[in-house]
């Protein structure tokens, strides 16, 4: 999710722009695909590469790393109070028309004026816990769960880039930490491994990573990350057992931990290698990294809208070519929707946030020089 660092490392950072916006569009095919082939055992092989179900996990490690880049790698101080104005401007306005259109769409068949009543004034429905990202209300959005998340990691954020310049090498250990405790800290972890990467981005950009134990393992080590990002999958075709569930229980481990793991190595990957870097700067990806927020939001109620009034055609005579420009004009409808998003609603607030933090009282200071 939102997004890459900012002034001087914003160019060179295009290339994490288009993995995030790669992420968005895995999650977008596998909702649209798992619609109406979810059973269909070769759309679950086809899961073992297209996963979105796990491609939030990278969008977790990739914030852990854009939003302690520049205060870990770069040395400039943290403001705590107006970094948190600066998230809640840049997460909150798009997800709470993305949650507002839902709603009306959940009620759109029995809509009135005592529907409203009850959705907006009474709270019945309890909307204003869903759009207020309170106690994972997901009713009308389910994936803003992970909204949640990301504004929970966003307000640990500060946290962990304290624990980061006092001693990067405490990271792991409460990485480890935050796996033992229940719920991992509301997957603290993800984004920990995006601090690790700051921590070591110097190291991991540079020439001398070549020279590391690591990298003439690069090979295996990449395969078994694509094995562990696609485990989900694997159990879902093959089932892992009781044996490794009563386990995995026990140690409070969940398929994200192995994805999270996965998409660490995947962004060192992308961080090192100038031809994966080359290749992700392509114009069209940059761009859909540029709206891929919106594309993460609106994909749900774009999909739910136009399956509405063309879902009749997948039992007419040619089924599957249906699909395909049900495909498409979801496609068209999404990125127009997210385009139109992120310059009417994301960049305007964003321009807010930093006037309103601009203007601000220096709070808590976060940086090498602080106490």
């Amino acid at each position: 999710m939102p997004e890459t660092p900012a002034n001087n490392s914003e160019k060179h950072f295009k290339y994490l722009d288009s993995a995030r916006g790669i992420a968005a569009l895995m999650v977008f095919g596998s909702h649209l695909i798992a619609r109406t082939y979810q059973e269909k055992m070769n759309v679950r092989y086809f899961f073992l590469v297209f996963n979105g179900n796990d491609a939030v996990s990278f969008f977790f490690v990739l914030s852990g790393f854009v939003l302690s880049y520049k205060y870990i790698v770069l040395g400039k101080p943290l403001d705590v109070k107006k970094f948190y104005v600066a998230r809640v401007f840049r997460l909150f306005p798009a997800y709470f028309l993305i949650v507002l259109w839902s709603a009306l769409y959940t009620y759109r068949n029995e809509m009135s004026v005592q529907t409203l009543r009850d959705l907006f004034i009474f709270n019945k429905y309890e909307f204003w816990e869903e759009a207020f990202l309170l106690h994972f209300h997901n009713k009308f959005y389910y994936p803003g769960w992970t909204l949640t998340l990301e504004m929970v990691g966003s307000f640990l954020m500060p946290f962990y880039i304290a624990l980061a310049l006092k001693n990067k090498r405490l990271i792991p250990y409460f990485i480890v930490m935050t796996l033992i405790i229940g719920n991992n800290l509301m997957f603290s972890y993800l984004f920990l491994f995006g601090v690790v990467a700051s921590c070591n981005y110097d190291a991991i950009a540079g020439p001398s990573f070549r020279e590391t134990k690591w990298f003439k393992y690069r090979y295996p080590i990449l395969i078994g990350a694509m094995v562990l990002f696609s485990i989900r999958q694997i159990d879902g075709i093959s089932p892992l057992g009781p044996s490794y569930k009563y386990l995995a229980g026990y140690l409070g481990i969940d398929f994200f931990t192995y994805t999270g793991l996965a998409c660490f190595v995947f962004l060192v990957a992308i961080l090192h290698s100038k031809r994966a870097q080359r290749f992700l700067e392509n114009k069209v990806l940059v761009y859909m990294g540029k709206i891929s927020y919106g594309v993460y939001l609106v994909h749900v109620v774009v999909i739910n809208t136009v399956y509405l009034y063309t879902e009749k055609y997948l039992s007419g005579p040619h089924p599957v070519a249906s699909f395909f420009l049900i495909a498409g004009l979801c496609t068209l409808c999404i990125v127009a929707v997210s385009t139109i998003l992120h310059y009417c609603v994301e960049l305007p607030f964003m321009r807010l946030g930093k006037r309103i933090a601009g203007k601000m009282k220096p709070s808590l200071v976060i940086g090498r020089d602080s106490d």
